[in-house]
C-alpha cells in the first residue's frame, strides 16, 4: 500500500516538475549567448533527481529480485 502511494508521489511530482519547466522555458526562452534562467535549472534540476534517484533504486531491487532464485 505505501509502495502504491510513493509510486503516485514521484509520478505526480514527476509530471508537475516537467510541466513547470516547459512553462518556464516557453515563457522565457534561453537566448543563443545566455545560459538558462536560475528558476529553470533548479527545477531542471529537481526533475532529474526525481526521475533518476526512484529509477535506480526500482532497479536495483529488480536485480536483487532476480539474483535471489528459490
Amino acid at each position: 500500500m505505501v509502495f502504491k502511494w510513493m509510486l503516485i508521489v514521484f509520478g505526480t511530482t514527476a509530471v508537475g516538475l516537467f510541466v513547470i519547466g516547459k512553462l518556464l522555458a516557453f515563457v522565457n526562452p534561453p537566448r543563443p549567448s545566455r545560459p538558462n534562467p536560475p528558476l529553470l535549472r533548479q527545477v531542471e534540476r529537481a526533475l532529474r533527481w526525481t526521475l533518476l534517484v526512484p529509477l535506480a533504486i526500482a532497479i536495483a531491487l529488480l536485480i536483487l529480485a532476480l539474483s535471489a532464485r528459490p
